[in-house]
């Protein structure tokens, strides 16, 4: 690894927790809210399994798992910054109707433009790359401890979404669910 790949990183996600700080006061009022723990559970139980797992194999979590070199070093700094940039296109698209948690919001619109023409949750599709990127430029167990988390919570909390988008748009968001996949672009 080397550092400067890494501080690049570093810098996606700050400016990511950034500009989602500040865009979460503009949203709509919440008419329904679902799964506050749900996911937030599944990604500590995965956290503590792993952990627990490593220990059993002599692993810390600060054991290296390989060595990131240049040209992977900045190979996940493209990936984290197209990740960013993904999720933060999907937000903007997403627009008022945005919320961390599970909700349904006041004058709800299903949105299917932009990145939501590519993936039914591309927010989480930007997270994982960067996630994704992190771990691999990481190259520690941690990182692919907390990227497997990520991964449960977010399939956790995108069935809680779907299934309140089906409640609420029965027929359109049936329809939406046949084009397009849920996570990656024409895959998965």
């Amino acid at each position: 690894m080397t550092d400067w790949t890494l501080v690049v990183i570093a810098c996606c996600w700050a400016a990511w927790i950034f500009y989602w700080g500040i865009m979460a006061f503009g949203t709509k009022r919440t008419a329904e809210r679902a799964g506050f723990f749900g996911y937030r559970l599944v990604a500590l139980g995965v956290i503590a399994i792993l952990i627990a797992a490593g220990r059993l194999l002599g692993l810390s979590a600060a054991s290296r798992a390989w060595h990131t070199g240049l040209a992977l070093g900045i190979a996940t700094d493209i990936l984290a910054l197209a990740g960013a940039a993904f999720s933060v296109w999907a937000r903007v698209t997403l627009g008022r109707n945005w919320s961390a948690e599970v909700t349904f919001k006041e004058d709800h619109e299903l949105v299917a433009s932009g990145p939501y023409a590519l993936a039914r949750h591309p927010i989480y599709t930007g997270m994982l790359a960067m996630m994704i990127a992190t771990a691999v430029n990481y190259g520690r167990a941690i990182g692919l401890a907390f990227l497997l988390s990520l991964c449960a919570a977010f399939w956790w909390k995108a069935r809680a979404e779907e299934r309140m988008m089906s409640r609420h748009f029965a027929d359109a968001y049936g329809e939406y669910r046949k084009r397009v996949r849920a996570i990656i672009p024409f895959v998965l």
